[in-house]
């Protein structure tokens, strides 16, 4: 699914909200608002980065630029996207897709705890827009 930049003729901020809203109707999805702010995460973005490097990158692309995975460097996932949001995708991974959760290891993979994964999102926002 291509992104929707506003450049592109996509979608506000606002507007992005909206269709999330009715989707989440369309499934009953419950959401509760999450009492921290949008940017809680004081994770170690050096650690952050050697942890997205050996188990982010293959899919993701270095800097997180997209490869397999969507590019994790685009500006509307960082300003749509809570610390929260970040950490559990991390943590749960995505359904129907092939991201897989951290919180379990894999044959190919140890698990990553909540500290790590909360350093990989903290490298995540240093990535925001391109940079790194």
């Amino acid at each position: 699914m291509p992104g929707w930049l506003r450049d592109d003729g996509g979608l506000r901020p606002d507007e992005v909200k909206a269709v999330m809203a009715h989707l989440r109707t369309l499934a009953d999805v419950k959401s509760e608002a999450d009492p921290r702010p949008a940017r809680w995460v004081g994770g170690d973005a050096a650690a952050g980065k050697r942890l997205f490097e050996t188990n982010c990158s293959g899919c993701h692309g270095p800097q997180g630029k997209g490869g397999e995975g969507p590019a994790l460097n685009n500006k509307v996932l960082h300003e749509s996207a809570t610390d929260s949001y970040l950490v559990e995708t991390i943590s749960r991974g995505r359904r129907g897709t092939a991201m897989a959760g951290f919180v379990e290891p894999s044959p190919v993979r140890p698990a990553l705890t909540r500290g790590d994964i909360e350093s990989v999102v903290a490298y995540l926002r240093s990535l925001q827009g391109g940079k790194s």
